[in-house]
């Protein structure tokens, strides 16, 4: 009886021995399909140990390592799933997540295409496969995907934000507010789904709203870098940009190899004047993202503004050739053609950007100021006036018609067209100047100080309007408010150049010591009108400016030479050669242009001298 018990122990303790590791793997089945993050991958790779045929194993663990960011050991796994499950849907479409992370489009939507070939009613691969195709830039694709993962699915959060970013991308921003709001509905604490709505309602001016978004957004996911990115672009279009620059830094530190927040950051820094650090922005976005074209068109518009036009039409070429239709490039690089002096070509390219886009009124307001150069007055107005027919309350529009027509030497239409602008809109000082050079440049100088003084009242830090001002008392015989006003525009304003020869002008009138010699540290003497500087200086003589006014554009030349005939004028008849002073005078009344302070100042001399 003894042995028979033992023997009868022994056989259940064998049981139990057997039956340890059948539970042990059901425990870690059951732990790989529920759990999550390591504790996940650890029971799968216990599941597939056990049961190395276990494709579901593998699909669940590629799932858990590219939620790690391990996308290349999720790809691995997703392959071991479909060979063990040719027909395995969830794992092509696991596959085809993880390519699309790793940037390789084309291979994501082979798999998101098998995944629906296996299983057409299953919703995820045609999410997947909208984001794909929104990446690769074909957003009409994209959106007859989300269309469809919602028909499939109508609690599929993750599609109604992906449609609301091919709303957004189309410029429908209420369209995509509804799917935000309804992605947010289906899911409160959907961080992306605030971003996305931030985007939208960035992109409709209502930086508020944005505002609001793009915090609650990292407040829900501090990680979130586009969120960052999208806060700082509201801060720099609210005018903050060091703020801007603190949101984008921290972008970029959460992903250094997002380009988006270099190209915004880079913005900022242009916006502060700081074109070096942006510049450095502008490359580390484009060696981040070779084909960012916004980045070559940004970056191109800071050469555009320094005067170096070679770069900038390779960068607006570079940005043209990723994107034929994108208007800023045509734009700028039309403007630097016009900057040098290739006037057909400006036209060109500027009417390339009215056609890729109809309402574009820039390209209608430079094509007009490249007519303008021309002397085609009828066109150049023309185009001013298609610009005010698209967008008829823009102030800015009203002013770029006044200049032309006060080129022209149209005054009454230039007074006209600045009165407008400034009905539009009250609060620019330079509108009220615009409109007061007018009334100076009728010889109505009460007029023109009425104008110059409402500028001042608006801003009482716009040099220009001192300035003008001064001049206006000037030549009204009011000699010391002049001088008072000059200096007040220099003390704003100490590196305009031509403020302080107005100064040196009163000051010698008013037998005042010259500031001239002290000036000149402020002033870049090694381009124009720094002969007229040593002109005052007595270190050139007239016929040695007249020289140095000469120049390959023919328009850069007649403006140069128009001021060296007139301010030699000036030196001329503060010597008391008042009949040399008349000769300049005449040639500068004869050759200006009728919107130069030149023009209308050799009228007033001449007039003074009675001739």
């Amino acid at each position: 009886m003894g042995r028979s018990r033992g023997w009868l122990l022994a056989f259940v303790a064998l049981l139990a021995a057997a039956a340890l590791p059948r539970a042990a793997l059901a425990d870690a089945a059951q732990d790989c399909a529920k759990k999550s993050g390591p504790e996940a991958i650890r029971a799968c790779t216990e599941a597939i140990k056990h049961n190395p045929r276990d494709a579901k194993a593998y699909n669940n663990r590629g799932v858990e390592y590219l939620n790690a960011g391990d996308t290349d050991r999720a790809i691995a796994d997703y392959d071991q799933a479909i060979r063990l499950e040719p027909k395995y849907a969830f794992a092509y479409n696991g596959r085809g997540n993880a390519w699309n992370n790793k940037g390789d489009q084309d291979r994501a939507i082979a798999d998101y295409n098998q995944a629906i070939k296996s299983d057409p009613d299953y919703a995820e691969p045609y999410n997947g496969r909208g984001n794909a195709w929104r990446t690769k830039g074909d957003i009409d694709r994209a959106l007859a995907d989300y269309d469809q993962a919602i028909s499939l699915n109508p609690k599929l959060t993750f599609a109604y934000n992906g449609r609301g970013n091919v709303w957004k991308d189309k410029g429908e921003y209420d369209r995509a507010l509804t799917d935000y709001n309804q992605a947010i509905k289906l899911d409160p604490k959907y961080a992306n789904a605030y971003n996305g709505r931030g985007n939208a309602y960035s992109g409709k001016g209502n930086l508020d709203q944005a505002l609001a978004d793009y915090n609650q957004a990292i407040l829900l996911d501090p990680k979130l870098a586009y969120a960052y990115n999208g806060r700082g672009n509201v801060w720099k279009d609210k005018g903050d940009n060091d703020r801007a620059i603190t949101d984008y830094d921290q972008s970029i530190k959460l992903d250094p190899k997002y380009a988006t927040p270099h190209n915004g950051r880079g913005n900022a820094y242009n916006s502060k004047g700081d074109t070096e650090h942006a510049i450095a922005d502008y490359n580390q976005a484009l060696s981040l993202d070779p084909k960012y074209a916004s980045a070559y068109v940004n970056r191109g518009l800071v050469y555009l503004n320094r005067g170096d036009y070679d770069r900038a039409i390779a960068d607006a070429s570079q940005a043209i050739s990723l994107e034929p239709k994108n208007t800023a490039a045509l734009n700028n690089r039309g403007w630097a053609y016009k900057g040098k002096n290739d006037l057909d070509a400006a036209v060109a390219d500027l009417s390339r950007a009215i056609a890729a886009d109809p309402k574009y009124t820039r390209a209608y307001v430079n094509r007009g100021l490249v007519y303008l150069s021309k002397g085609d007055f009828e066109r150049a107005i023309a185009d001013a006036s298609q610009a005010i027919s698209i967008d008829p309350k823009n102030a800015g529009l009203y002013r770029s018609r006044g200049a032309i027509y006060e080129t022209k030497g149209d005054f009454d239409r230039a007074i006209a067209d600045y009165s407008e602008a400034i009905r539009n809109n009250d609060k620019a000082a330079a509108y009220y100047v615009d409109r007061g050079n007018v009334h100076k440049a009728k010889g109505d100088l009460a007029a023109a100080i009425a104008d110059y003084d409402h500028a001042i009242a608006v801003d009482a830090k716009y040099s220009t309007a001192w300035f003008e001002r001064g001049i206006a008392g000037l030549y009204s015989g009011a000699l010391p408010k002049a001088l008072a006003d000059f200096n007040q525009s220099t003390e704003l304003n100490p590196k305009y150049v031509y403020g302080a020869i107005w100064l040196e002008i009163a000051n010698k009138r008013s037998d005042v010591n010259s500031r001239l010699p002290e000036a000149v540290a402020q002033i870049d003497m090694t381009k124009w009108p720094a002969p007229v500087v040593r002109l005052f200086l007595g270190q050139l003589t007239p016929e040695a400016v007249l020289a140095a006014a000469d120049d390959p554009n023919p328009v850069t030349k007649t403006n140069q030479v128009c001021e060296a005939n007139f301010y030699s004028g000036e030196v001329a008849l503060s010597k008391g050669a008042k009949d040399d002073a008349s000769r300049l005078f005449k040639l500068a009344a004869g050759g200006c242009p009728k919107n130069y302070i030149e023009w209308s100042a050799a009228g007033f001399e001449l007039k003074a001298l009675g001739k």
